[in-house]
């Protein structure tokens, strides 16, 4: 017996209202206050195009932000895939602890984003107990500071790479694990090595999942915030200001709320575009094996 419109409805209803309360509503009020001058608390004044004009200067603080997002798209973002793939095709050839290493690979996405911080700064720390700088120390090398604003994205490099290749680390491997062995067969029969399996069986095959790893990538580095704000105790600089950062900053330290709703507007349109583009250069007829 098929469930009638009325019980969809009802049972859509509590969901629909949820939504519509906590996500539609600050979503196109948000729209709303990006043409005001508004500081959060005193009536919006409406400036029309004056803050996403402010936005589009090259030199603002904006801009500097985005190209911080960038940089952590292309580089720990890239490096991530990279080593996730490795990993995942390794293991699949079943090594010897392969097991052992899906867990250990995996392990850095269950700890609290709270204690992968600590963890970290400890592990950067300048003083004694900063492993990274006794090793320099024991080399002849001066402590770096490895936490300043200055060097912060750079650090963020190990960081996200340590953090994120288990998830996608798994994703590759549940692609990988529905590929025919038989294929595999058919390239070791035709004198295939393993770089030669990889590239020509395991990666065409993967493609709809490296798609959706990099939309994955691109909308994390857009969204990126949380340890940056975490290691700069919540006071990022412009050398570490990210696009997600800059938005609280503007709309709740600096009371430029209608500043910081015309930010995530443009942040909103961004992710958006991204996805579309990503979606569209990747489909392509799928494969069936």
């Amino acid at each position: 017996m098929r469930p009638s419109r009325g019980m969809i409805a009802v049972f859509l209803l509590p969901a629909v209202a949820l939504y519509t309360v906590f996500v539609l509503i600050p979503a196109l009020s948000a729209f709303g206050y990006s043409f005001t001058d508004f500081t959060g608390v005193t009536r919006p004044r409406w400036i029309g195009l004056e803050n996403f004009t402010e936005l589009a200067d090259t030199g603002s603080d904006f801009t500097a932000a985005l190209l911080n997002n960038l940089f952590i798209i292309l580089v720990p973002g890239t490096a991530t895939l990279l080593v996730a793939l490795a990993f995942a095709f390794f293991i699949d050839q079943q090594l010897h602890g392969s097991r052992l290493f899906r867990v250990v690979f995996f392990f850095p996405n269950i700890l609290p984003l709270a204690a992968t911080a600590a963890l970290w700064i400890l592990v950067f720390s300048a003083t004694d107990i900063g492993a990274v700088n006794r090793v320099l120390r024991a080399m002849g090398f001066a402590p770096a500071q490895f936490m300043s604003s200055a060097n912060l994205l750079r650090s963020l490099v190990p960081i996200l790479v340590w953090g994120g290749a288990g998830f996608y680390m798994i994703l590759f491997l549940a692609a990988m694990s529905s590929i025919p062995s038989t294929l595999y067969e058919a390239a070791r029969m035709d004198g295939a090595g393993l770089w030669h399996q990889f590239r020509h069986v395991t990666l065409p095959l993967l493609r709809d999942t490296i798609a959706m790893c990099l939309i994955f990538t691109i909308i994390g580095g857009l969204k990126f915030f949380d340890l940056i704000w975490i290691f700069e105790k919540q006071h990022p600089t412009r050398d570490s200001h990210v696009v997600a950062t800059l938005i609280y900053s503007m709309a709740f330290n600096q009371y430029r709320s209608g500043y910081g709703a015309a930010m995530s507007i443009v942040q909103f349109v961004l992710i958006l575009a991204v996805t579309l583009v990503s979606l569209k250069l990747f489909r392509k007829e799928r494969l069936e094996y």
